[in-house]
């Protein structure tokens, strides 16, 4: 259970994703309930639980994708203080519609110049996308990635700032980073950018709502 939950690998995910962890190797007769005592007493996730009131996005309306990265969705965290102790302040994230598959890569700067040189090395491990939707951010719309996109051939997908919840999905992936972030570099948040990878292995194990698969399993 420790190693489901408290552990950099673990994330300290919530209830259902803790569960979901644990039940694709295991089960035991009152499985359900111990996962949730135990989550509900982890003095971190007590320490760092959205008190407010969440309020859920709107319902998207974007086609179904069931190709893997022939749409992505990009955004980015920030600024973060405290930054880091190699000075990233922020975090380039990115989300795969049919896997659900999440990257994020910390930066120090969010010019369009270091934003588009980070979507390279993204392309180069994961492929070049057909389509990226991301904000009105000056980073994605200014005319260095327009040429960037032209020259690979991505279509270039914007929300409207009446309606940025479009973006939704990498969106609620961003706000999970957060959580595990404050989570486990609570004693040392300076060194959160040693953590980020871990944190990505941990989410991609889990499987997604939407899917029903962990990211991992669809790749």
């Amino acid at each position: 259970m420790s190693v489901a939950h408290d552990t950099i690998t673990g994330g300290h995910l919530g209830i259902k994703k803790t569960r979901e962890k644990i039940m694709s190797n295991f089960y035991w007769p009152g499985m359900y309930e111990y996962v949730a005592r135990y989550s509900r007493s982890c003095d971190i996730c007590q320490k760092t639980v959205n008190k407010g009131t969440v309020q859920k996005a709107p319902m998207e309306n974007i086609p179904v994708v069931d190709v893997p990265f022939k749409r992505v969705a990009v955004d980015l965290i920030g600024p973060i203080e405290p930054a880091s102790e190699a000075g990233h302040r922020y975090i380039l994230t990115l989300v795969d519609y049919a896997t659900r598959h999440p990257e994020a890569v910390p930066l120090k700067r969010i010019d369009t110049e270091t934003v588009s040189e980070a979507l390279v090395d993204l392309y180069s491990r994961l492929g070049v996308p057909e389509e990226i939707l991301s904000d009105q951010g000056t980073q994605f719309i200014s005319d260095c990635m327009k040429e960037l996109c032209r020259l690979l051939g991505v279509t270039q997908s914007t929300t409207t700032p009446y309606h940025p919840m479009c973006n939704g999905l990498v969106g609620k992936f961003n706000g999970t980073l957060k959580k595990m972030l404050k989570r486990l570099c609570n004693e040392k948040p300076k060194q959160w950018y040693r953590n980020i990878n871990a944190l990505l292995l941990a989410y991609r194990e889990v499987p997604q709502d939407s899917t029903h698969f962990a990211p991992f399993e669809l790749m």
